[in-house]
């Protein structure tokens, strides 16, 4: 699998992840590094600011880390691109997407 997340870690302890993409996937290699991440400590940044193809898993995804108190406090996100901001609206979960924008 062609992976389109870029990774960069700091000493503030936290992992950016650059996505280009959010679809179906992407999910799986996603979740396993947001769960590494999240295993050492180590809080996770999504940029989204650039991505250009998402679908409804990516969509859902991001619903469910706003839904689990566990990772909701240690999971953010950069301000959504348009094509997710758009997707999100169509699907009405703009309020979720919303609550995991972490102001930059």
């Amino acid at each position: 699998m062609d992976s389109q997340i870029d990774y960069q870690q700091d000493e503030s302890l936290h992992t950016q992840l650059s996505l280009q993409t959010l679809t179906i996937a992407d999910c799986a290699a996603l979740v396993d590094e947001i769960r590494q991440s999240l295993s050492k400590g180590i809080d996770v940044v999504l940029d989204l600011s650039n991505c250009q193809e998402v679908d409804t898993t990516g969509m859902q995804l991001l619903v469910t880390i706003q839904n689990d108190p566990a990772v909701n406090l240690r999971v953010h996100w950069t301000k959504p691109s348009e094509v997710v901001a758009m997707k999100a609206a169509r699907l009405g979960v703009q309020s979720w997407i919303n609550a995991g924008f972490l102001e930059n």
